[in-house]
């Protein structure tokens, strides 16, 4: 209706009895009741003793339509007089929400709509807020959401407004199917895309709801994975929905991955001089370093970035770049790198529409660019980028607006979503059993941080935290967090309870590209007790302990994903110290690595292998729950904290701690629907060194052979190890088979 009335303006304008070639020396105002005169010439910006034209006119008339204030608005003009006759909308005086089982999603309603109690009523936000309502729905699952609304006038111009909600059912995703020429297992395939398939335990989970929206991320999320292996050819043909009734929607991705392409050449073009030879040769040897071996679309992404922040740092403004891709015989494929200028253009001003929770410096905070900068379609992408990747919200839009010469304005629409949410987890195996649950916000306060309050109850271990971490702060683009724990542990072989309390406070950031580094503080209260049969050795190392410690830690992560890699490898070292005034002063130290290969399809080699140490500065020992240990996930075969040094019947740690596996997946019979992944492996690993009792220490190196399974069935995710040991001391605990069933969701 509103987009209606601006359109027939122009038509309006020609019937009214205004003389433009006329000075307006005075402007009556008439109809406006709760609308100040001064708020009306303040919206329409009109000022007295000036000649405006028809287009002024109308502009204004449109300007006060905008506002939402008024229905209809009427102009003209007579003896130098400009008579405004304006018609308000109504004052909601009653609002309600009605039908809405979700406590979160009916908060979100009340905090984002644009209608509610003593707000303007107008039909475009009423038609807008519909809109929001259904698509929340609709992104949920349900797909029979009916939105029913019921306005009764009352006294003088006010409204009561209740929004009627039918939420009807909620459709779940049941299976999951790959078809066609896939290359990889369906087990990949969904570990790929952001739906999954619904069971038991992921009652609470929302990407088990059928979403369109999802479904259409989920198709790039899958073009882009094959682009990133090679299969520059690959077509998503189809994501079809079978509605099976009563039971859900079974997905099938139609997909033709085509053949495997390597890079071959690559030519620079420049045909415009726009950089110097210097600037040529150095981005040469940008591109040699990564243009290698498979074609790999995010490989192209990196190059370019890397190519930007050259011409960034070296002061080369308004050039692109833009890459293409030629492809040629036995499976290559050549990349053209081509440069050219682009306009001049600065931001002169940045509009935000759309949040009514967010703040807009989380907004601007996630923009590439600010008033004054220069704009660039790089800058641009970026900024969508970042804005989606918070997670706040379901769309987003940045548009510029030429306004003269080289300056710029631009408008940045989001559309915000609910941000809460609720997971829980169920996990029972042979090692230990356990279930938590966690409350997630990613938008804490509409300031964009992400907090998170989690709870874990296991037969060894019992568990909480609160945590708070900013994104990105104050535009820095390094992570802060802070978080409070509690953590209560007895370990079956180890033969004492630990019960902690603490906090900590940490910033992350990128040293270079993929290598991040992550430091901060730390304090903690530690109650130490040991079992009644434990030595009177053993014994005296119980008591309270307080520790102030600062640690880093450093990760370098080349992996081609983060779970179930199939190639790359990703390295990591940090130290801790317990700074004087704790009860124990120590150095711990840390060093991991793990690498990953695809030897061919079902085949992928990895190698892992880790080290900690951790000894005291002094002449104090370390305390038993600072002691390193082995678990059964990086030594199997054999039961967790289960070997090492041991005094009486209790294994207690050591100062050092190692492990490395060899393994590789492989085929299995079971079908592929089942998802199914089998591994086999050799592990190796030794807990040793007690600074408290040297005879007491074990330096037998440990080792076993196995296979596993890992099956993502009705029941939930389940594993299975079978483990020879090759090599064992007399007082470690073996555990040939192990299990576990169910996971965190």
């Amino acid at each position: 209706m509103k987009k209606f009335i601006i359109k027939i303006l122009l038509i309006s304008s020609l019937l009214s009895s205004i003389s433009y070639s006329e000075v307006i020396n005075k402007i009556e105002i008439n109809g406006n009741s709760r609308i100040k005169n001064e708020t009306i010439l303040g919206l329409a910006n009109i000022k007295l003793n000036k000649n405006y034209t028809a287009g002024q006119i109308n502009n204004f008339q449109k300007k006060l339509y905008e506002s939402n204030f008024f229905k209809l608005v009427n102009f003209e003009f007579k003896n130098n007089v400009l008579f405004i006759r304006v018609s308000e909308n109504p004052i909601i005086d009653f609002y309600y929400i009605n039908g809405v089982k979700s406590k979160i999603r009916e908060d979100f309603f009340y905090n984002s709509l644009n209608l509610g109690p003593n707000k303007i009523f107008s039909e475009y936000f009423l038609k807008t807020d519909i809109e929001k309502i259904k698509n929340n729905y609709l992104e949920a699952g349900y797909l029979d959401v009916k939105i029913l609304p019921e306005i009764s006038q009352i006294s003088g111009n006010a409204l009561n407004v209740v929004i009627n909600i039918i939420e009807g059912k909620n459709y779940k995703v049941r299976r999951v199917y790959f078809s066609g020429d896939t290359f990889f297992s369906p087990s990949t395939l969904l570990d790929v895309i952001s739906t999954s398939e619904h069971s038991w335990w992921k009652f609470l989970s929302s990407v088990t709801n059928y979403n369109q929206n999802r479904i259409d991320f989920d198709k790039s999320l899958l073009k882009n994975f094959y682009l990133d292996n090679g299969f520059y050819d690959v077509q998503i043909i189809s994501a079809d929905t079978n509605f099976i009734k009563n039971k859900g929607v079974d997905l099938t991705f139609s997909i033709n991955s085509g053949n495997k392409y390597n890079f071959s050449n690559f030519e620079i073009f420049d045909k415009n001089n726009n950089l110097r030879k210097k600037d040529i040769f150095n981005i040469k040897k940008i591109i040699e370093k990564d243009l290698k071996n498979t074609y790999s679309r995010s490989t192209l992404i990196r190059i370019q970035n890397k190519i930007i922040n050259y011409l960034n740092l070296n002061n080369i403004e308004f050039v692109d770049l833009n890459i293409s891709a030629n492809k040629q015989k036995k499976n290559k494929i050549d990349i053209t790198f081509d440069f050219y200028k682009t306009d001049r253009l600065f931001v002169n001003l940045i509009n935000i529409k759309g949040n009514s929770i967010t703040e807009e410096a989380v907004i601007r905070n996630n923009l590439s660019f600010s008033e004054g900068d220069t704009f660039t379609r790089k800058k641009l992408d970026d900024s969508l980028k970042k804005l989606r990747n918070t997670g706040i919200f379901s769309d987003n839009k940045i548009t510029s607006k030429k306004i003269e010469n080289e300056l710029v304005d631009i408008e940045v629409n989001v559309e915000e979503q609910p941000t809460g949410s609720i997971s829980a987890g169920l996990g029972v195996g042979s090692a230990e059993s356990s279930i938590g649950g966690e409350l997630k916000e990613k938008n804490l306060f509409g300031k964009g941080i992400v907090s998170n309050a989690n709870v874990r109850f296991g037969t060894q271990k019992i568990s909480g935290s609160i945590n708070a971490i900013i994104p990105d702060y104050n535009n820095t683009g390094n992570k802060v967090g802070v978080s409070l724990f509690a953590l209560s542990t007895e370990f079956d072989n180890a033969g004492y309870e630990s019960k902690k309390i603490g906090t900590s406070a940490f910033t992350e950031y990128n040293l270079f590209e993929d290598i991040s580094l992550n430091y901060g503080l730390g304090f903690d209260l530690d109650k130490i007790s040991t079992n009644k049969n434990a030595s009177s050795l053993y014994k005296s190392r119980a008591g309270n302990y307080i520790t102030y410690k600062t640690f880093y830690n450093i990760d370098n992560d080349k992996r081609d994903r983060n779970f179930k890699p199939t190639s790359g490898y990703k390295t990591g070292f940090g130290q801790s110290l317990a700074v004087p005034g704790s009860d124990i002063s120590y150095l711990s130290n840390n060093v991991y690595s793990n690498f990953y290969h695809q030897i061919k399809k079902g085949y992928v080699f990895n190698v892992k292998a880790g080290l900690n140490t951790i000894n005291s500065i002094g002449d104090d020992d370390i305390k038993l729950s600072d002691r390193n240990f082995l678990s059964s996930k990086k030594l199997r075969g054999f039961e967790s904290y289960g070997i090492g040094p041991v005094d009486g019947k209790d294994h207690i740690g050591g100062n050092y701690s190692f492990y490395s596996t060899i393994g590789s997946t492989f085929p299995n019979p079971l079908p592929e629907k089942w998802n199914a992944d089998s591994i086999v492996f050799i592990d190796a690993g030794n807990v040793w060194g007690v600074d408290f009792d040297s005879s007491k220490d074990s330096n037998k190196l440990r080792s076993s052979v196995g296979i596993g399974l890992d099956w993502t069935s009705p029941l939930g995710p389940l594993s299975f190890t079978y483990a020879e040991v090759l090599s064992s001391a007399s007082t470690d605990k073996e555990e040939s088979f192990s299990f576990q069933i169910g996971s965190s969701f």
